[in-house]
């Protein structure tokens, strides 16, 4: 019985694999791997505990499946304009993995798709950092902008932000380099999509048997729940309470602030959009941003958990990548222009 389980479970992985990759993953598995950014080859550790870690210079090859390349200044993507004449507007893209473009090609990210889009339509070269780091929180953001970004004196910021983590307090991940393999089999059951795939649906199956309450209360979930981060704890300020003081520094710096908030995969409740869309307008009367481009309203509808990378992982792919540049599009050139009318005069 159990070899015909791992018989079963193995075809199923090749399938898998067959299927949404390719045959080449079949026969170089270690190449395509569902891990999170933290446990690949694509970071290295910072000397600051408040970011934690950091994209490692000149790497390439795939993450979750799609090509990632991380150019000699540590951020995603192509080398900079360099000594380009005259110089282009140096827009900087910020975020985490959504924004990065987890799963998707150097290409196909919204930030490539967003600047292709700009330079055919406005009368002026644009560049688009894409500077986002997968799994990176507000305080992580905010450390790494003024310690590698600052320096290269971007024109503007796109800052993305989500208000369903307004509220949440984060602590910043600790990679450990010491031990750079694994002899443990946990550590290789993390290489398995189905595997990924079978705990996304026990994540979501808990998730649902919690709103109806029918096996438990709320508080026995969440006593159930509840986790001690294994990080030193760092951070004491929410999520909203960070971005609220980013940007203010910002402008205070002189940098043009754009924020965006772009849609995700995951669905909520009625309830749960009311209480995200109450969250959004408070912080937004509170922080003022002098720039916001909100795409929920129109992308929401157009978009699903059947648009992610693969199953069990909801990051969205490149037509959802497409449909974040096309939103952002027109608002953004808007604020461009007026950008550098005000530079030049």
């Amino acid at each position: 019985m159990a070899i015909a389980s791992v018989g079963i479970f193995l075809l199923a992985e090749v399938a898998f694999r067959s299927y949404y990759f390719g045959l080449e993953s079949i026969y170089k598995p270690s190449d395509y791997s569902p891990r999170a950014i933290t446990i690949s080859k694509f970071i290295e550790a910072d000397p600051n505990p408040l970011i934690g870690y950091k994209l490692s210079a000149n790497q390439k090859g795939l993450f979750k499946g799609a090509p990632l390349s991380v150019n000699s200044q540590g951020f995603r993507g192509s080398e900079p304009a360099g000594n380009q004449l005259p110089p282009p507007y140096q827009i900087s893209l910020l975020g985490a993995s959504i924004d990065m473009g987890a799963g998707v090609s150097n290409e196909s990210t919204y930030a490539n798709a967003l600047e292709r889009q700009l330079n055919a339509a406005l009368p002026f070269s644009i560049k688009i950092q894409n500077h986002a780091v997968g799994g990176y929180k507000a305080i992580q953001i905010e450390q790494s902008f003024w310690a590698n970004v600052d320096k290269l004196e971007p024109n503007m910021i796109l800052l993305p932000v989500h208000p369903m983590f307004f509220n949440k307090t984060y602590q910043p991940h600790q990679v450990d380099r010491g031990n750079s393999f694994c002899f443990e089999i946990r550590c290789h059951f993390q290489d398995f999509f189905i595997l990924k795939l079978l705990t996304s649906y026990a994540r979501e199956l808990t998730l649902n048997l919690r709103k109806t309450q029918l096996f438990g209360t709320k508080n026995h979930w969440n006593s159930l729940a509840k986790k001690n981060s294994p990080f030193e704890k760092l951070n004491s300020s929410k999520e909203g309470d960070i971005f609220k003081r980013f940007i203010k520094n910002l402008r205070r710096a002189g940098y043009t602030v754009v924020v965006l908030r772009l849609p995700t995969l995951k669905t909520y409740s009625a309830l749960e959009e009311a209480k995200m869309n109450n969250a959004w307008n408070k912080w937004l009367n509170e922080v003022k941003p002098p720039f916001t481009i909100d795409t929920s309203g129109d992308l929401k509808p157009k978009i699903s958990s059947s648009d992610s990378i693969y199953p069990g992982d909801m990051h969205p792919n490149q037509t959802v990548h497409s449909l974040y540049a096309n939103a952002i599009l027109e608002p953004l050139s808007t604020i461009l222009g007026k950008a550098v009318y005000n530079k030049k005069n």
